[in-house]
């Protein structure tokens, strides 16, 4: 009998680990196999109603798909960090929004996370994608605001 000692140790740490990993397992096929009892269905304060949009890459690399693609059907509405503009970089009106149409919001790369939920927020659509303005449309926007 060689090194018994040392041997031991290591059937000891496989089994340990073993047995830890067969908890893991345990538990994730658990915690997949129980279901949430459903709450009672009340009307969603508007507040508190779930957000949802799509976000979709305006850069070079992005993936070839209908999110991306911008037809003359969908309502496109840009938003600068204070004020919103539609196609033609003229104001927008948000109540104005067709709610069966697609709106695509697109908004400066340089915008905060809360700010883009904010603008999110302010428009009333079932269906929204939001996107960052590439640089043509950057830069066709800091020309809109250099001559206001």
């Amino acid at each position: 009998m060689s090194g018994g000692a040392q041997e031991n140790a290591m059937t000891e740490i496989a089994l340990a680990m073993a047995m830890g990993f067969f908890s893991v397992m345990v538990l994730t096929a658990m915690s997949m196999g129980v279901s949430v009892p459903a709450a009672k269905s009340q009307p969603q304060r508007p507040d508190r109603a779930m957000i949802s949009a799509v976000i979709a890459d305006s850069g070079p690399a992005r993936a070839t798909g209908s999110v991306d693609k911008l037809t003359n059907k969908d309502v496109l509405v840009v938003f600068d960090g204070s004020r919103f503009f539609g196609r033609d970089l003229k104001p927008f009106d948000l109540a104005t929004i067709d709610d069966t149409k697609r709106v695509v919001l697109a908004v400066t790369p340089d915008l905060s996370m809360a700010q883009a939920i904010e603008a999110r927020r302010k428009i009333a659509a079932s269906r929204l994608v939001i996107t960052t303005l590439d640089g043509n449309w950057r830069r066709a926007l800091q020309e809109k605001k250099n001559a206001l």
